[in-house]
C-alpha cells in the first residue's frame, strides 16, 4: 500500500466538510452523472459490441454497511484511476482549503471519505485488455491488475462509516434518492438487494 502524501490535508478537508455541514446523498448524485457520463461515451463508440445494453446498478447490503454502484460504461484506465492519487488532487485540495466554496463538487473522491471507510474501484477501460483495482481507506491506497471481464465498466464498492450506514443502506431512502435523480439519468438505472429471505430482488427505477 502507498501512504498518501497529504493526508493532513485531507484530513483538514474533511474537518472543514463536516465543520461546514454538507449534503451526504451528493456524493450519490455525482457517482451516477459519472456512470451515466462513461455509458454516454460507450453508447457513441462505433466500435462498441454489438450486443452492449447501457445499464447502472446500485446494489446495497445493510449487513456489510456497504453500497455500490455498477455501469458498464467506457471504463477507467490505470492512468485514470491514478489521477485520483496523483500531483493534481494534491493540489486540487489546497485550492479547496485556501478557498472553501464548492466543497463537495471540487473533491469527489475525497467527499466520498466524508461517508466511507474504504473505498475499491475495479475498472476495465474499453479495448483494453487489463482491469485495475484501486482501493484506497483514508491513510493509504494501493492500483493492481485484476481479475480481466469480458468487457469494460467500472464497479466502484463503498464502506460507508457507521453513522451513514443505516442512511445509505435503507431500501426507501435510496429509492426516494434515485427517484430524485432519475430525470438527470439517460440509461437505465437499477436497486439491486437481498430481501430477508435472501433472496435478490432488482427494481428498475426509470
Amino acid at each position: 500500500m502507498n501512504d498518501y502524501k497529504n493526508k493532513e490535508q485531507i484530513k483538514e478537508y474533511l474537518a472543514l466538510l463536516e465543520k461546514k455541514g454538507f449534503e451526504a446523498k451528493l456524493f450519490l448524485k455525482e457517482l451516477l452523472l459519472n456512470a451515466n457520463n462513461a455509458l454516454q461515451i460507450k453508447q457513441n463508440c462505433e466500435d462498441k459490441e454489438v450486443d452492449f445494453e447501457a445499464m447502472m446498478e446500485v446494489y446495497f447490503e445493510p449487513s456489510d454497511s456497504s453500497i455500490t454502484i455498477v455501469d458498464n460504461g467506457i471504463g477507467m484506465s490505470k492512468e485514470e484511476l491514478n489521477s485520483f492519487v496523483n500531483e493534481s488532487s494534491y493540489k486540487k485540495v489546497e485550492k479547496v482549503l485556501s478557498d472553501n466554496s464548492l466543497l463537495e463538487k471540487e473533491l469527489g473522491l475525497y467527499f466520498i471519505f466524508a461517508l466511507a471507510q474504504k473505498i475499491s474501484i475495479i475498472s476495465k477501460k474499453h479495448k483494453e485488455d487489463t482491469a485495475h483495482k484501486f482501493i484506497s481507506d483514508l491513510n493509504s491506497f494501493d492500483i493492481a491488475p485484476c481479475i480481466n471481464e469480458d468487457y469494460s465498466g467500472t464497479v466502484i464498492y463503498i464502506k460507508l462509516k457507521d453513522e451513514f450506514a443505516k442512511e445509505f443502506t435503507n431500501k426507501e431512502n435510496l429509492i426516494s434518492y434515485l427517484n430524485d435523480l432519475k430525470e438527470s439519468i439517460s440509461f437505465d438505472l437499477f436497486l439491486s438487494y437481498y430481501d430477508e429471505n435472501f433472496q435478490e430482488k432488482v427494481e428498475k427505477i426509470n
